[in-house]
């Protein structure tokens, strides 16, 4: 198992050995490389991850035109919880915006596991919260605020991730087009 994310698993959950090691044992670690898909349209979500290094866009095609609504950087679990939970087909994708590792254990398993080792029940809480604040916290700055504010936003932290988005992706996610992010750039800088 990924050292980042065993690390972060015994400070979200007290977990014996046996435990951490079923856990092990359940999890495996896949490299993507730019342009691979984690999670296609259509196709059910099997797996709840953890980003271990590089970045993922979640995007929604319209006539074939990507939408992009949000990304996943490194420390963060990458899924479509709703379609995890539900068994329902997914409505984005989730694509590698550049060379990725993940960290993610098949729905099968977790369930599993939380029922030989009920303390998994909380492990699975704490990540389904996670989902649920990134998720809300992207949908809502959507309807609270203009594409400078949340472009402000997102380039708050500098992050090495941040700047190898390529700008047309960013524009697609703040809603406007490559221009207006230049012209949003150009009063900001």
């Amino acid at each position: 198992m990924i050292d980042k994310f065993r690390i972060l698993v015994r400070e979200l959950i007290d977990l014996e050995e046996a435990e951490l090691l079923a856990l092990s044992e359940s999890v495996k670690t896949r490299q993507y490389k730019k342009g691979e898909v984690f999670l296609k349209e259509g196709d059910h979500c099997n797996y709840i991850g953890f980003l271990n290094k590089g970045c993922f866009k979640f995007y929604y095609l319209n006539d074939g035109v990507p939408l992009v609504r949000g990304f996943f950087f490194p420390n963060e679990f990458i899924s479509n919880y709703p379609c995890f939970l539900l068994k329902n087909k997914s409505k984005f994708q989730i694509q590698a915006v550049e060379n990725s590792s993940v960290t993610y254990i098949h729905r099968d398993d977790l369930f599993l596991l939380i029922k030989e080792f009920p303390k998994f029940q909380e492990l699975r809480r704490i990540v389904v919260e996670n989902l649920y604040i990134e998720m809300s916290d992207k949908f809502e700055s959507f309807f609270i605020k203009n594409a400078e504010e949340r472009y402000l936003d997102f380039i708050k932290d500098e992050s090495e991730q941040k700047k190898r988005i390529p700008q047309y992706v960013i524009a697609s996610y703040l809603g406007i087009t490559p221009e207006g992010l230049s012209r949003i750039k150009k009063r900001n800088s």
